[in-house]
């Protein structure tokens, strides 16, 4: 599941570490009923592309990147990214 993050984040359950563990031989520590849902989550993804070559991936340099450096009082957050400034 490409969104798996939000899903954790809803349900508080690793599902990677389900994931390694049913693939070992284990079986699921829950059932779909015994999972409760509680609060929002949303993910967003940023991409480079040329918009004059069909959008396809352009590279370059990331010139400026800032994330919160701490969530809302009452919130949680997960920030997953494979780049950088610079």
């Amino acid at each position: 599941q490409v969104e798996h993050p939000v899903t954790e984040m809803v349900t508080g359950t690793d599902l990677v570490e389900w994931q390694l563990r049913v693939a070992s031989g284990e079986k699921l520590p829950k059932t779909q009923s015994e999972i409760t849902l509680s609060g929002h989550a949303f993910e967003a993804r940023i991409y480079a592309e040329d918009a004059a070559k069909g959008f396809l991936p352009a590279t370059g340099t990331l010139h400026h990147l800032k994330f919160p450096d701490t969530a809302p009082e009452g919130a949680s957050m997960r920030i997953e990214t494979g780049v950088r400034t610079g």
